[in-house]
């Protein structure tokens, strides 16, 4: 099967993006701008966020990683090694 992607909109000026693998069942969310849209979005696609893969550092890119981390404590976050001391948790992408 194909990689599936779903786009959404997230807070006023926005949209998030979750990219999922039908395969392995893995999902990533393209940053995480507002953390009850994506939520809203997994749960509306019956997917299970795995990664939550970071751009840069600015708020509307990691504002919604809290919540996401509530509901799924073993997602990772990756992003780029020169914001890692900005988003805690992250793994710096090689």
């Amino acid at each position: 099967m194909a990689t599936q992607i779903r786009q959404f909109i997230c807070r006023s000026d926005n949209f998030g993006a979750l990219v999922h693998d039908p395969a392995t069942g893995a999902t990533a969310t393209i940053d995480a701008p507002d953390g009850k849209a994506v939520l809203a979005a997994l749960e509306a696609a019956g997917w299970t966020l795995t990664d939550i893969l970071v751009t840069h550092h600015h708020g509307d890119h990691v504002e919604g990683i809290p919540a996401l981390k509530q509901r799924y404590p073993q997602a990772r976050i990756v992003a780029p090694a020169k914001d890692k001391a900005r988003i805690p948790g992250c793994r710096p992408l090689r």
